[in-house]
């Protein structure tokens, strides 16, 4: 079950770095035009939605730290999605 999951997770993250380099040239000229028009926050973040800085060495996740993700992931579906969820007001003294 665990290798299962773990090549389905390669899987999924493999066919996104590559979506992300077919996209990359188009994103980097949209980046270059606009970039005058754009805040510096939306400047960092399309420069990481870009993978231009991206590392070029693959950053694998460890099978023990997968078991946690996956463990975690699962325990997340004991307590159901509450309809409304409640929080108390701020008060002011």
């Amino acid at each position: 079950m665990k290798s299962i999951l773990t090549l389905a997770l390669y899987g999924f993250f493999s066919i996104h770095h590559a979506m992300a380099e077919d996209r990359q040239t188009s994103v980097e000229t949209t980046v270059q035009t606009t970039a005058r028009t754009l805040t510096p926050t939306q400047q960092w973040l399309e420069l990481q939605r870009s993978g231009k800085a991206a590392s070029p060495q693959s950053q694998p996740v460890s099978g023990e730290v997968m078991d946690k993700v996956h463990s975690r992931y699962i325990k997340s579906f004991e307590k159901p999605i509450p309809e409304y969820y409640e929080h108390a007001m701020p008060t002011t003294r």
